[in-house]
């Protein structure tokens, strides 16, 4: 390492916008403004080739802002934030409008190159009391101060949820919670090289408290975001730089979505996903999609991809049909490489279509797995820049699967190489993304495009192929890692090949709230464990009543032992598991309408750490082992063997233990009885929230879906005057895009006002492009303390009750629409 640090910076006046500042060397720093709160930074060295053309430097809108020189340094004012631009030594402070300081480049070091190599540095100073929070998906606490992570994805199956570095995905933003929560801000990186951030793990006692960000290959590109609170970070991060999901999911996403490696290993695979299906409905256990795992592909005792076993199964297009009729959905598991003995290997060879090997001018090979655990061959990976790795993709993917009626479950796909240097063709370009990508233009070297951008091009060619054969279906695609950009496309994702494990429930936890800060919406586990011998019945029941508040509800198993991780596995616990099941399944109405209205308008996490709402209050800042569904469920899973009591810390404001309807104000710790009988963990729902809940059914697509109860959490403290609690309810077709292209869906606001003697309950139909099954919601507050008349009123405030009912009795309320609709 020989590190470079640019010194002597001016401002450049003949250039108005961006901000530009240059130095004897030629080195330049350019600051843009994104918005208000959002500034970008890109520092270049001389040898770089000139700035590549980025439709970001140029504001979207015209974003005020002013520059005043001062003598040791320029000032840039938005709206919302101050940012004092030291010249010498160049370094970058940020400030309020207050000047209270919240980020600050590290003096003398701010920005740094390696001379030996392509490497940058980007050191900040680093306050002992500040939290960072984010990274995708990372082990072990949630707070990642002191600790440091590569950014490099790996296959690493069976890893410690507590301390493995790395794993799966790539995201390179976090957030910043300042001291005692008065302020947050966040960094995102646009790079795809792999990357090291260090949170104060490094010390050295020259420097003084620092952190650094370090990429294997420039450029130093980042986006600084002021909050100030932490919704305000992620939803700048969702709106301005990394995009929203394109389409809305499938409504059968978000019910139990089964798995197990045992079933297409099976000699009888087909017979026994068929066995499945069955007992499904035999156990009466509801069940809408099926992952197919890899050895459908097995072709001479290897894995090849987009090839099928046909002594496994005999009829693949009879399998899909058979779970079609159940209103169950297959997806099959594909790999982004071809093995050397893959059929059609010496054909893309010759067209070019793998990463490539230039020094020995063929393809890049490395080894790869090929068949049972530990095994390997020689491989290639798929080079989707280039045309001939992409069509590829695209046409296997057609005939091999989507005409045999399967979706597609990305998988394997970390790119994990040992020769960087190789490259990518760089022909195909990441058209179908709305953001500030990386980009590259012709062939590139791996080390410097980053193989994060082979993971969003197989994502984007899987979802081209989609809406090529199925135009008017919500395309709905699985990936094991994920980059970012790529949740526009993707729908659902995963922690991976977890172990079975009590302490893995708990650092799951963390891992996906870090996630869930990162723009990733659908977000899960592998309930039960995929590594590791089966779990015990007590860890299993566990494992499920707290994995159903998860937008991703998968139980999935390759268990050491040779069985197979099922519902009904353990006879003794099967009613719970059921019960469980179904309670997942009456949460349907109201996971997909937080989807829509926090997650994809708003750029929202569902899954959330408790202090996202809540920062204020220090405490909540280190709560790792609860987590928010939405702003109001606060969820409290089980992870220790033998457990008959729950401690849990509540935030302000006021809290209804769903299981007893004990009422609890904030601020404290309480604790609650837990037990395996229970249809689920235990979890609050907050003072002044509304609930609204489906039937039972035994898949999403089920008709008629005509029952829909709103279950009403009034406020008790009556010190202020009463407000209206809203909650947006929306329902469409659950399958088609029509809501996209005709407003084919209802959205429709229920709302509660509550005072000393009432709780008035109400419901705004908003939008009626689309007619539920149900005409009729049926309300009540289910809390056996409320002594409150519970008074129904109807969009004209006409009472449709007197009042004279118990609060616990359903009582009904009539869908009409607004006048004004």
């Amino acid at each position: 390492m020989r590190q470079y640090i640019p010194e002597g910076f001016v401002l450049d006046e003949e250039i108005h916008y961006p901000l530009s500042y240059r130095n004897p060397a030629g080195d330049t720093v350019q600051i843009s403004v994104v918005d208000a709160k959002v500034i970008h930074i890109r520092c270049s060295r001389s040898k770089e080739r000139k700035e590549e053309e980025d439709t970001r430097l140029m504001r979207e809108e015209a974003v005020p802002y002013h520059i005043q020189s001062e003598q040791e340094y320029d000032r840039m004012e938005t709206s919302a934030l101050r940012l004092k631009i030291y010249r010498d030594p160049f370094r970058l402070v940020w400030s309020d409008l207050d000047d209270n300081v919240f980020a600050e480049d590290l003096p003398h070091r701010a920005y740094a190159y390696d001379l030996t190599d392509d490497g940058v540095w980007h050191y900040q100073r680093r306050r002992e009391d500040d939290k960072y929070y984010g990274l995708g998906e990372r082990t072990g606490n949630m707070n990642l101060s002191g600790r440091r992570f590569r950014l490099k994805r790996v296959d690493c199956m069976g890893y410690d949820a507590e301390k493995q570095d790395p794993l799966y995905k790539f995201s390179p933003f976090y957030v910043t919670l300042t001291h005692r929560g008065a302020t947050a801000h966040g960094i995102y990186y646009r790079n795809f090289s792999e990357t090291t951030f260090d949170f104060g793990n490094e010390l050295d006692a020259v420097w003084g408290l620092y952190m650094y960000y370090h990429a294997d290959a420039g450029p130093l590109d980042y986006y600084r975001i002021y909050g100030p609170s932490v919704p305000g970070v992620v939803r700048a991060f969702g709106h301005h730089l990394v995009g929203k999901p394109r389409h809305l999911p499938p409504r059968y996403a978000f019910g139990y979505l089964a798995s197990s490696m045992a079933y297409a290993e099976a000699e009888n695979a087909q017979e026994a996903l068929e066995t499945f299906r069955k007992h499904c409905y035999e156990h009466r256990i509801p069940c809408d999609a099926m992952h197919l795992s890899s050895g459908y592909t097995l072709r001479n005792g290897d894995r090849c991809v987009f090839t099928w076993d046909y002594q496994r199964f005999p009829d693949p297009e009879a399998l899909a049909a058979d779970y079609k009729k159940a209103g169950m959905q297959i997806f099959a598991n594909i790999k982004p490489w071809l093995l050397q003995s893959h059929p059609d290997y010496d054909r893309m060879a010759s067209e070019r279509g793998f990463v490539w090997d230039d020094e020995h001018d063929k393809p890049s090979v490395l080894w790869q797995w090929r068949g049972g655990i530990h095994t390997m061959a020689p491989a290639s990976y798929i080079d989707f820049t280039s045309k001939a790795g992409y069509n590829y993709w695209k046409e296997r993917t057609k005939t091999q699967l989507l005409d045999k009626g399967y979706g597609l479950w990305l998988d394997n796909n970390e790119f994990t190489t040992l020769d960087d240097f190789h490259t990518y063709a760089g022909e195909i370009k990441a058209n179908h993304f709305f953001g500030p990508l990386p980009v590259i233009e012709g062939k590139t070297k791996g080390r410097i495009a980053g193989t994060p951008l082979q993971t969003l091009m197989m994502i984007q060619a899987s979802y081209e192929a989609l809406r090529e054969q199925q135009p008017n279906v919500r395309p709905f695609l699985i990936t094991r890692s994920l980059v970012p950009y790529g949740h526009q496309l993707v729908c659902q994702t995963w922690s991976g090949d977890n172990v079975t494990a009590w302490k893995t429930i708990q650092h799951n936890i963390a891992m996906g709230v870090g996630a869930s800060l990162c723009s990733v919406g659908m977000y899960g586990h592998d309930v039960g464990g995929f590594a590791g011998p089966r779990p015990d019945q007590e860890l299993f029941v566990r494992w499920v009543q707290q994995g159903i508040f998860w937008p991703r509800f998968c139980i999935h198993s390759n268990n050491s032992d040779g069985t197979v991780t099922e519902p009904w596995m353990y006879p003794e616990v099967l009613p719970v598991i059921r019960k469980a099941i179904e309670f997942r399944y009456r949460l349907v109405p109201y996971l997909y309408s937080l989807y829509v209205t926090l997650y994809h308008r708003a750029c929202e996490p569902l899954i959330r750490p408790v202090f996202y709402d809540h920062a204020n209050d220090v405490t909540t800042h280190d709560q790792q082992t609860e987590f928010m569904l939405g702003p109001n469920l606060l969820i409290a899973p089980i992870f220790t063997q033998g457990q008959s009591q729950r401690a849990v810390y509540l935030p302000s404001g006021g809290w209804y233990h769903y299981q007893t309807g004990e009422y609890y104000e904030g601020h404290q710790v309480v604790e609650v009885s837990t037990s395996l009988e229970d249809e689920a963990a235990p979890f609050f729902v907050k003072a002044g929230s509304i609930l609204c809940l489906g039937k039972v059914m035994q898949h999403t697509g089920v008709h008629p879906d005509d029952e829909r109860r709103i279950q009403v959490f009034p406020d008790r403290d009556m010190k202020e005057s009463p407000q209206q609690r809203i909650f947006h309810l929306i329902e469409d077709d659950g399958s088609s895009l029509y809501h996209e292209t005709g407003n084919a869906y209802m959205q429709a606001m229920i709302w509660m006002e509550a005072n000393e003697n009432e709780i008035r309950v109400g419901i705004d139909i908003e939008k009626d492009g689309y007619f539920p099954d149900y005409d009729t919601l049926w309300v009540t507050c289910p809390i056996p303390s409320e002594t409150r008349k519970l008074i129904l009123l109807d969009p004209q405030m006409v009472a449709s009750t007197d009042g004279s009912e118990k609060t616990s009795k359903p009582l009904p309320i009539k869908l009409k629409a607004h006048p004004s609709v």
